[in-house]
Order: C-alpha cells, then structure tokens, then sequence
C-alpha cells in the first residue's frame, strides 16, 4: 500500500488534502497535529506544521521517524513572482531554493508530471517553476520583483525545509502551491498569526481591526484570495489521489 505524508502550515491548508479523504482519523505527532485516511487504496497521513521552516523541518522529522512514505508533499498556499499568477492558479516546484542561501533542490519529474495532468484534469490552471522559499513574507511589489529576479517564480515559507528533508532520507518531493497573492498584490498585515498553531490571534485581531479600520478592506480581499487558494488545492487533490501519483 502506497504511504503519503502531505504538510501544510495552516489548518485551512490541511483540509484542502484532508477534503477527498475517507476513514480520516485526528491524533499527535509529538507536537504536532495530524490526520491519517484514506484514499484509492492509499494511507495518506496529513501533518501541521505551523509557520517557518524550523517547525516545518521538526513535522518532517516526527514523522519519518514514525513511518515510512513512498512520497512527501509541501503543500499551502504561496505568494505569486510573476504578473502570469494570479489567486487561484496552481504551481508544481521543478526546484526548491532557500532564502538565497543554499543549493537549490528538485522535485521528482515523474510525480510532477502526473500532478501537472491531475490539475489540469481537475480544469485549474497550473504552472511549472522554481520555488523560493523565504524566511520572512515577501510583503511588497519591489520584494517581489527582487526575487522574480534571482530566477523565481513562487515563494513560500516551509516548503525548502520539507524538500531539505525529503533529499536526506531519500524519499520522492512534491511541492504543490495554490496562488495567494500575485505579484503585483501589496497587501500588509499585522502579525496576527500564531505561528504555533496557524490560526488567527482573534482578541489580537478584533483589537487592531478596531483601532485600524482601513486593515478591513485588506482583509477582505484576502479572505477572498484565500477562498480561490483553497478551491483549487481541494479540487487538485480531489483528483490527484482518485489516480496515479
């Protein structure tokens, strides 16, 4: 039987996988959370990491030490390079970066190329490319631009430490992104997000919202590209894990 792992930082992120599955069973992964189902015939264990690449790095850890997968998949939302990506489109890394610092690391093609016909499949728009993986969010235009530069086309914050891990005990990689913000959306935020756990701070929300009324336009219109996000990875891997991966 087929084993996958698929991490995401965030509890939305975690049930656009969780949404095809069936017998889904909720339990601890050390500190962290964790679903397993199933799926064709597949055991899919479903992990949340929280925000940033050290707790990414630990998720992938705590659960190769566990099990043992036939793939690992990085998968979330992202924030769009280049003018072509827009919320809701669908990216597939042909190579991870991080932040600059280190060798850039493959995805397996085979599985690619299967997860780039499921999406279109599924009829959503998807891309191929190079992935940054950051350590800060690219908030701005010009921060954007900068790393579209250096060969880019998507950036995220966990994705390089779950490929790091993957390459070191030798199992194939997959990073599968729903489009956020593009490159030319500027949206800043507060730091409302509790980086343990991935959700909103609410009383910290509900403080800066009435202190900051502007911030709910933002907001809205990041509910909204959160909304095309989530559709698309529930309909990609909707069809994903109906076949071959």
């Amino acid at each position: 039987m087929e084993r996958i792992a698929i991490f995401a930082a965030l509890p939305w992120e975690c049930r656009t996988a969780l949404h095809p599955l069936r017998d889904v069973r909720r339990t601890r992964l050390g500190a962290f959370t964790m679903w397993q189902g199933r799926a064709s015939e597949r055991e899919v264990w479903v992990v949340k990491t929280g925000v940033g690449v050290q707790r990414a790095a630990a998720a992938v850890d705590a659960a190769c030490a566990a099990q043992t997968f036939d793939m690992i998949v990085s998968t979330g939302c992202a924030g769009g390079l280049v003018s072509a990506l827009q919320p809701g489109d669908l990216t597939l890394a042909t190579a991870v970066s991080g932040d600059g610092t280190s060798a850039a690391m493959t995805t397996a093609p085979a599985p690619r190329a299967r997860a780039l016909s499921a999406a279109r499949n599924a009829g959503l728009r998807a891309v191929e490319g190079p992935l940054l993986c950051s350590a800060t969010v690219l908030a701005t235009i010009a921060d954007k631009r900068a790393a579209a530069d250096a060969g880019a086309i998507v950036v995220e914050m966990e994705g390089g430490a779950v490929a790091a891990r993957a390459a070191e005990v030798g199992i194939p990689f997959l990073s599968v992104r729903a489009i956020l913000d593009g490159a030319e959306h500027e949206i800043e935020l507060p730091p409302l997000i509790d980086p343990v756990s991935g959700g909103t701070r609410p009383l910290a929300l509900a403080g800066y919202v009435a202190t900051h009324p502007r911030v709910i336009a933002d907001l809205m219109a990041l509910q909204r590209m959160q909304r095309a996000a989530r559709e698309s990875l529930e309909r990609f891997f909707t069809e994903w894990l109906s076949g071959p991966i």
